[in-house]
Order: structure tokens, then sequence, then C-alpha cells
């Protein structure tokens, strides 16, 4: 071993670089980034075990198609606004101005969002109780959207402050929630303290962007042609972002109408499981994402090739493997994940999340699909398979549905996913390079172990 070997080797130098790494603006960012998203993750499902052990299951169903549909919007109105949002306030001078702009911009889109939903639930709601649920878990989307300073954060590598206060918030709020359980309150308290609770961690962010910002002002009228200009190149996002909102909650809203909110409430228990699924990808991708980009911008400085494709297999390799060993277990300790977590009344949810659990493989990779997607600058392509993946998932739901109830929402929601992460790459030039690496990734462990086999007979 030479020298340069031997200090690499060294755990003073490799703790060293540890640390070097961890002061790194960007590996601080995405900490604490994925440090808000896990605390938001523990608040939800930790709140969702003490309701479906606490409420009825008919009213959890309710809560939970409600909350929904609230997430729908909060979804649909920070679609698109995130990178191209990032980077306007890395070009821009005056942050005051694109923060009113993309608070403008999401304003706009959540309140068209409730309307439709008034108008959607005023002819499918089976009662006013649930109509006025509905209706008020709603109004958290204008609470949810004001919170664009954030992005400033981003922009500038410093998530930290506003990934504490959400946490602060988010926390309060939990205990608040509990108390009013454990103090008798129904599903309607609850919701409204979800909308506060909202409305509370946007205006904490506010607070601490406006004394935070020194170079310019903090807020600043924009003009019209900034707005209009930063919603057209939004929309191929906001396209995008719709369709994979319905694509996630499509089979939900079926299950509503056409069974009722015990299936709804046997369908949200499966679903929120799969929703910790999709957190896992998410925070592997986080991790992995600059790497990909960098070797990406080397090769083409270089004129090669070789390193972006192979650290793009890499990627996929270990997101389908993660995946398989999630979904394994899933289905294997189904019945134990969900009763222990959710009480027996819930054990029928225990067949739908085994069907779901074999969609969780292209859950994992359609996150390394949607980086390459932004890193090469395909953005229809996007909205391409996320209206695929709806337009299948209504398709099949209302195929399904009738006949097997919350089941065939299951399978309609697991064929959805491999249509639309993995088939989708086959129907185009530009995507059948990704749609190679995906296959490759199904039998790379054979192919590590061959390419193993072969170095060490040319060894020896």
């Amino acid at each position: 071993m030479n020298t340069v070997d031997a200090e690499a080797a060294n755990p003073a130098t490799k703790m060293r670089r540890i640390r070097d790494r961890l002061r790194d603006g960007a590996a601080s960012n995405g900490i604490w980034a994925s440090l808000q998203q896990v605390c938001n993750l523990l608040f939800v499902g930790l709140l969702s075990v003490i309701l479906a052990r606490t409420l009825p299951v008919e009213d959890f169903g309710v809560y939970s198609y409600a909350m929904s549909l609230a997430g729908l919007g909060i979804a649909i109105g920070l679609a698109g606004l995130y990178g191209l949002a990032i980077k306007r306030y890395s070009e821009s001078r005056e942050p005051g101005t694109v923060t009113c702009s993309i608070i403008i911009v999401r304003e706009a889109t959540v309140a068209f969002y409730f309307v439709a939903l008034l108008g959607f639930m005023g002819s499918t709601a089976t009662s006013v109780d649930e109509f006025l649920l509905v209706a008020l878990a709603a109004v958290a989307v204008f609470g949810r959207v004001l919170d664009a300073p954030e992005l400033w954060y981003q922009a500038r590598l410093n998530a930290r402050k506003p990934a504490l206060a959400k946490i602060i918030v988010g926390a309060v709020f939990f205990a608040a929630k509990c108390t009013a359980l454990w103090l008798g309150s129904g599903v309607t308290v609850i919701v409204a303290l979800y909308v506060a609770e909202l409305f509370a961690g946007s205006v904490a962010v506010l607070v601490c962007y406006r004394r935070d910002v020194t170079s310019g002002r903090a807020f600043a009228v924009p003009g019209a042609r900034d707005v209009v200009d930063l919603w057209k190149r939004s929309s191929p996002l906001l396209i995008s972002g719709i369709a994979q909102q319905v694509n996630l909650r499509a089979s939900l809203i079926v299950v509503q109408i056409l069974v009722g909110a015990t299936g709804v409430a046997m369908f949200a228990v499966s679903q929120r499981v799969m929703d910790v699924c999709l957190a896992l990808p998410m925070a592997y991708m986080t991790a992995t994402f600059p790497a990909l980009l960098e070797a990406r911008r080397k090769d083409r400085d270089s004129g090669g090739g070789s390193a972006y494709r192979d650290r793009l297999q890499r990627s996929f390799d270990g997101a389908l493997w993660a995946g398989i060993a999630i979904a394994v277990l899933l289905y294997v300790l189904a019945d134990v994940v969900v009763v222990t977590a959710f009480g027996a009344e819930y054990e029928d949810a225990a067949a739908l999340l085994r069907i779901q659990a074999l969609a969780v493989p292209f859950m994992f990779m359609s996150s390394v699909l949607s980086k390459w997607i932004i890193a090469e600058g395909n953005l229809w392509i996007s909205v391409g398979r996320h209206w695929l993946g709806a337009v299948a998932t209504v398709a099949l739901c209302l195929l399904l549905v009738p006949k097997w109830g919350a089941v065939g929402a299951a399978w309609a929601s697991t064929a959805s996913y491999v249509m639309s992460v993995y088939l989708f790459t086959f129907l185009s030039r530009s995507t059948w390079p990704v749609a190679v690496q995906m296959s490759r990734a199904w039998v790379a462990p054979v192919s590590r172990i061959l390419a193993r086999a072969g170095s060490q007979r040319v060894e020896s």
C-alpha cells in the first residue's frame, strides 16, 4: 500500500473527511431537510395510530378521507415551484419580489383547488358533517403554501432554521392533539388543530425570514409579468404534480364513493405504511443526487459518459434491491405490523398491505427516475409518466373496486406504479436508456457475482 492509500485508510483521516462533509452547506442542508421530513412523518404516523385506536373505524375513515383531500391540495399548491423558486432566489438580489411572487402563484393555485373541492364534495358527500369536515381540513392549504421563504433558506444552503421552526411547531401541536383526544374531543377538533398547525408553521418561517433578510427587502410587490412568467415556467411540474397526486389519492377517493368510510379506513391504514415507504427512497436520493449531478458534469466536461451512467446504474440497483428487501418484510409481517400498530379492528388492512407491498421496489426506482428526469431537464417526461399512472389508477379503480372493494383499489394502486415507473420508460426513445438500466437492476446481484468471479480468474 502506498503512502496516499495508507493516508486515505487512516481512521483519523476518514473521520476528518466526514466532519468536513458535515460542515459543507449542501450536506447540512440535506440533513436538516431530511430531519424535518422524518419528524413530520413520525408525528403524522403516531397520530394516525392513536386515532385508529381511539376513534370508531368509520370516524377514522372520514378523518383519513378529509386529510387525504387536504394533502392533495397542498401537494398541488407546492408542485412546480421547488427547484425553480430556489433558482430564482439564487439569481435575484431582491428576495422580496421572489417571495411574494411564489406566494401569489401558490395561493391562486390552491384557491382554484378549494373551489373545485367544494363543488366535488357538494355532489359526493354522504352527509353535511362529512362535507364540513373536508371543507375545514381544506382550509389548511392556504396556510401551508405561505412558507415560500423556506425556499430562500434552501437557496442559501441553510435549511436548519425553518426545519427547526417546523419541528418545534409540529411537536407542540402533536402534544395539543393528543391532549384534545385525552380530554374526549372528536375529529372536528383534531382537524381544526391541523389547520392551525399549518398556519403556525408557515408564520414561524415568515417571521424567521423577515429577521434574517439583510440584503434587499423581505417583502415587495412583484410585477404582474414576473408572476405570470413564474406560473408559466412552473406549469409542466404543476401539471405533473397534479397527475402524481391523482395517482396517489384517486384510489382512496373511489373507495370512499363506492365502498364508504369503513373501506377508506382499511385502505388508509395500508396507505399510511406505504407513505413511510415513499419517504425512504426520497431520503436515499437526497444523499445520492449531488453525486449523480457531479458525475454528469464531469462526463460532460471530459466528453465521456461512463461515470454518470455507472453512478445512475448503481442508484437503480441500490434502490430496487432495497425496495425488494422492504417489500418482502412487509409481505411477511403485514398482519403483525397492522394489528400491532392499529389494532385488531384493522386486521383486514393486512391483505391490502401485502398487495401494495409489491409496488415498493417500483417506488424506490421512481425516486431515481425522477432525479434522472431533473438532471436531464426532460420535465415533460415527468408529466407523461404521472398522467399515465393517474389514468391507470382511476380506470382500474372504476373497474375493480365495485367488485372487490378496497382490495381492488390496492391492486389498482400497485399496477399504476408498475406502469408509470417501469413500463412507461419503454414507450419513448428518450427514456429507453433508463428502461435498460432499470431492467439490468433486476439482475444486478447475478451480474456482480459473475463480474467478481471473472476478476478472480484473471488474477489467478
